[in-house]
């Protein structure tokens, strides 16, 4: 039994990394790209827990509307990109503040995290299936 929930939670991780992917991808052929600049921080939980901080940049960009619109990047980072450095960003210009990102974190999170939950997914599921 517990092999069968085994290869049933690799599934389910692995499915999630194919949403990932298939958003992120769906996403690509919508993106728009602006140049930005960092306008501050924000603090955030670590990956260690509430014992570590970490911080996420925070910047903004105007849409060809003009349209101003600040987002904080998905990446952690510490000390974090400093007030004032330029970035180019990447948005879908139907929800800019729900989906801006930086260009470079956006490749990141389309070719590598889909990917590798993918592929966490079937080493899960392989591993627990030769229980079976």
């Amino acid at each position: 039994m517990g092999h069968l929930i085994g290869v049933a939670l690799g599934v389910a991780v692995f499915c999630g990394g194919v949403y990932e992917l298939v958003t992120r991808l769906r996403l690509q052929g919508r993106m728009a790209r602006a140049e930005g600049v960092f306008v501050g921080r924000d603090d955030v939980m670590g990956p260690g827990g509430p014992s570590t901080r970490s911080r996420v940049g925070r910047f903004r960009f105007t849409t060809p509307q003009g349209r101003p619109v600040e987002a904080s990047s998905s990446l952690h980072s510490f000390p974090g990109p400093k007030p004032g450095k330029p970035v180019t960003v990447v948005y879908d210009p139907a929800r800019p503040e729900d989906t801006a990102e930086r260009l470079g974190v956006h490749y990141l999170q389309l070719f590598a995290i889909g990917p590798l939950v993918m592929a966490i997914g079937i080493a899960v599921a392989a591993a627990n299936a030769t229980g079976l």
